[in-house]
């Protein structure tokens, strides 16, 4: 599992958070902590960048959907980068994919910021 920030602009609330490995019961309050981390950083404008995500649980998919209603709670927006197929069709399994973006590009996901 990697998990990183990468801030976009200085003094911006606009961030990149990469998603990396597998997201399930054995690391999922330890993602939902760095989840939280990044809105107490002052970012609400995120792209969660999934490229390198391998598998995502229900639980990791919850806290997903939680962070996208928080960001839009505080005037913010979270968007979905280079998503596998695998995380893609859970989204849609649930029905979020038609509220949550979902970008191929990560520029263009910045650009929707």
């Amino acid at each position: 599992m990697v998990w990183r920030v990468n801030e976009i602009e200085t003094e911006s609330p606009k961030a990149v958070v990469e998603v990396g490995g597998v997201v399930d019961s054995t690391n999922l309050e330890d993602f939902f902590s760095f989840i939280n981390a990044v809105f107490k950083r002052g970012f609400n404008r995120i792209v969660l960048d999934m490229e390198y995500t391998s598998y995502l649980s229900s639980g990791g998919l919850s806290v997903i959907i939680d962070a996208y209603k928080r960001a839009d709670k505080e005037g913010g927006k979270l968007v979905i980068a280079r998503a596998s197929e695998l995380v893609r069709d859970l989204f849609e399994v649930v029905q979020f994919g038609k509220i949550i973006e979902f970008y191929g590009d990560l520029d263009e996901a910045i650009a929707t910021l």
